[in-house]
């Protein structure tokens, strides 16, 4: 009988980096396995799976991994081992980590910290992030926008012939930090795309200001786009400015400009990757299971 994985994604902001371990766990017959995304905060019953699969360090995802240790059922982590000292993440995955049974590191630091700690069971399979970018079909031409200011419907914009900054700032959650308005200040009058930020103490913030702030025309504001959509998206902009762990797990391969702002990710290792994270946790959990 096969093994049950259930994938849980908690948000958008680990979405992107579950996609191509999800492909290859599918893909093999090895496993059954579930994905469900808990995008709005609530927890649902998510079963008894032989196994989770979960990512990363948010609030949602340490909602389930509670559940899934107080019914005994195995937790497989990725990314566990970072540090973020801008933010309260930072804590929550530690505690995701002291559950978990499986950990999948990202970094040699990150496999160090965890080793020492007293946590077995760790491997450094690298970013999961890189496999994506690697092998998936998402590199495209420089995307049509429609006009941010008359709406979706309005006449498109061709962003290819129109240098343009993405922005992807996150609320600064260990002290509420806000450098968003400072951030659109120095931006001279550059086109830019907003990629608002997640759900935390503070987001609602930043939304609001961004929202209010008067951009220059075609300039666009999204709350979520595909992960292939995403990668196209900064792959051809000038450069990427915020504090987005984006700009850690997927900027470096694609090899474009980055302007990180504020203290978020202060204390994050670059991670490790070559393409092949996602093979390396099958072939774990095909012996660990």
């Amino acid at each position: 009988m096969k093994k049950k994985i259930c994938v849980v994604s908690g948000s958008r902001a680990d979405w992107g980096l579950l996609q191509y371990p999800i492909k290859i766990l599918t893909e093999d017959d090895t496993f059954d396995v579930t994905v469900e995304k808990i995008w709005n905060g609530k927890v649902k019953d998510l079963g008894h799976p032989d196994l989770f699969l979960v990512l990363g360090d948010r609030f949602e995802i340490l909602d389930v991994v509670t559940q899934a240790h107080l019914n005994r059922i195995p937790v497989a982590h990725i990314a566990g081992g970072d540090i973020t000292e801008g933010s309260y993440d930072d804590a929550m995955r530690d505690c995701i980590s002291r559950m978990a049974d499986i950990h999948f590191v990202t970094s040699t630091a990150a496999m160090a910290r965890l080793t020492h700690l007293g946590y077995h069971n760790v491997h450094l399979v690298g970013n999961p992030g890189i496999d994506y970018i690697k092998h998936a079909d998402w590199r495209k031409e420089r995307k049509y926008y429609p006009n941010m200011e008359q709406g979706n419907n309005a006449p498109p914009i061709p962003m290819k012939v129109v240098p343009y900054v993405v922005i992807n700032y996150q609320a600064e959650t260990i002290d509420g930090t806000n450098e968003i308005e400072s951030l659109m200040s120095n931006l001279d009058g550059r086109t830019r795309v907003f990629i608002l930020p997640n759900p935390d103490r503070g987001s609602d913030e930043i939304t609001e200001r961004i929202r209010a702030f008067d951009h220059p025309e075609g300039s666009q504001i999204h709350e979520f786009l595909p992960h292939d959509e995403y990668l196209n998206l900064i792959c051809h902009c000038d450069v990427l400015i915020g504090n987005s762990s984006s700009m850690l797990y997927e900027a470096p391969e694609l090899g474009i400009k980055i302007k990180m702002i504020g203290k978020r990710q202060k204390g994050r290792t670059l991670p490790w990757g070559d393409g092949l994270a996602s093979e390396r946790m099958l072939n774990i959990l095909k012996y660990c299971l």
